[in-house]
Order: C-alpha cells, then sequence, then structure tokens
C-alpha cells in the first residue's frame, strides 16, 4: 500500500535513493533540508510485503517528484494521486515519470537532459588568462541578482533564494566596472555530487569564454573534492559547451504540468 512515510524510513529512502544518485541530487538535498515531519513537504511510497520500496512520491506544495529505481504499480500510484493529492506539476526521471503522466492524461511537458561529469578537459588555454574570477558572496549577491534580471533565459530569482542555494552550494563570477557579467554556481552539494544551476553571461559580453572560465574554476573545486558535478540543460548550445568541458548524458529528466479545464 502507498502510505506516507516517517523518519523511521530515513534510511532506507536514503539508500534507495542513492542507486542512483545523480538523478536524486535535489531529492536528496530536500529530504535533509525538509525532513519527513514537514507541513509542506511529505514523502509517500509503495511498501511491499518485506518492506521493501516500490517507487517514492515526493510532494513540496503543489510540486510532486516521482521516482523508482526498477518496476513500479503505475495505477497504484495514479489512483492515489488523483484521491489524494493537490499538484500543479509532476516532475521526475523520464522513464518512471512519463508512464504516470500518460494515465493521469499529462499533455504539456519539458523534458531536459542530465549530464554528470567524471573529469574535465583543459580548455582553459583557449579562455583569456587575465579574467578575473570572484567568489559569489553576500557582498556581491545583489549585482548575481541582477545578472539574472538581464539574462533573457532564465527566470528571475531573490537575494533570499541565492542565499539559499549557496547554504549548500558555492559559485564564481566575473564583474566589470562593478558589475557581475558572467557566473556559474552549484547547489544542492553532498559527499557524492552536485547540481550545477545558473551558468550564463550578460548578452552583451558573449562569445569570450567568460561563463566557461567561472564554470571549469567551480567544476575543479567539486572534483578535487571528490564530488561530481552534474547539470540539467534542454538549450542546445549550451549542451556544446557542456560537452566540450567533458560532461556526458547520463538520463533524462521530465517536468508535466496539469491540465486545466
Amino acid at each position: 500500500m502507498i502510505k506516507r512515510l516517517d523518519s523511521k524510513y530515513e534510511k532506507k529512502v536514503i539508500d534507495y535513493l542513492n542507486i542512483e544518485k545523480e538523478i536524486n541530487t535535489f531529492n536528496l538535498q530536500e529530504l535533509k533540508n525538509y525532513g519527513f515531519d514537514n507541513v509542506f513537504y511529505k514523502v509517500y511510497s509503495d511498501i511491499d510485503e518485506d518492506g521493501n520500496i516500490k517507487g517514492i512520491l515526493f510532494k513540496c506544495f503543489e510540486y510532486l517528484t516521482f521516482y523508482s529505481y526498477g518496476e513500479f504499480d503505475v495505477d497504484k500510484f495514479c489512483e492515489f494521486i488523483i484521491s489524494d493529492i493537490e499538484f500543479n506539476e509532476i516532475s521526475g526521471k523520464t522513464e518512471c515519470v512519463e508512464a504516470i503522466a500518460r494515465k493521469l492524461g499529462l499533455l504539456k511537458y519539458r523534458k531536459v537532459h542530465l549530464c554528470r561529469l567524471d573529469y574535465i578537459d583543459d580548455i582553459e588555454k583557449n579562455i583569456n588568462p587575465n579574467l578575473k574570477l570572484k567568489k559569489i558572496n553576500i557582498f556581491n549577491i545583489k549585482k548575481v541578482v541582477k545578472l539574472y534580471e538581464e539574462i533573457g533565459e532564465f527566470q528571475n530569482t531573490t537575494i533570499e533564494s541565492l542565499r539559499s542555494n549557496l547554504k549548500s552550494g558555492r559559485g564564481y563570477c566575473i564583474e566589470e566596472r562593478k558589475k557581475v557579467i558572467s557566473m556559474a554556481k552549484s547547489t544542492a552539494e553532498n559527499d557524492n555530487t552536485a547540481m550545477i544551476i545558473g551558468v550564463g553571461t550578460h548578452p552583451e559580453y558573449r562569445n569570450q569564454g567568460l561563463a566557461s572560465k567561472c564554470l571549469i574554476r567551480l567544476c575543479k573545486e567539486l572534483l578535487a573534492e571528490n564530488i561530481k558535478p552534474c547539470l540539467f540543460y534542454d538549450n542546445e548550445e549550451a549542451g556544446k559547451l557542456y560537452s566540450k568541458l567533458g560532461f556526458k548524458t547520463i538520463d533524462n529528466w521530465s517536468i508535466y504540468y496539469k491540465n486545466y479545464i
């Protein structure tokens, strides 16, 4: 049966998620941040007679994330969602969540690639060696928020959300004339993996290797600590950059949006 899990299942859930730790980087981080006894964050699972997990459904506010390693009962999870769960979207590893989405009749979706970096190719020799990097911190965080506003591909962010991301990560940026013009950050860092986010450059300063410089420094630092950088992308031009650095696609992730009639 599907039931809400409490803290006595913590080790079992973490071990299950760590089977594919890269795809579960955010799930592991949210579980660490919120735990099992939270009003807005809930963890559900199908537990068989032997106590084995057969899929996990996370609910954070109105957003669902589903993960399963191996077979799971699609009908059982769909019936549970329909009868008990209010949500706006459901996301997860594509091969898992698309089966649920089809059953629920969700048609609108976005699919992105998940990549991992095991080692980094040295392309810095082609980048201006005089570029000076700065660590993202409380002194330049407002400038970073401003850069988010100036990059059309990004959703605007807030100082509070950026501070939250940096609590479990780090970042580097490049400034010119007291203005942040390029950046790369990590979040959801754990002993094994970290998620790369916010890689971008102001439109007026592109094609100079600025974002690459920030990303290379960040990834080298993580790899030196035996942390594998991971990232999601759906922009093919960005994908070419990541591939050049050594990132390899290991899976796909999909977000399905609830239809409102």
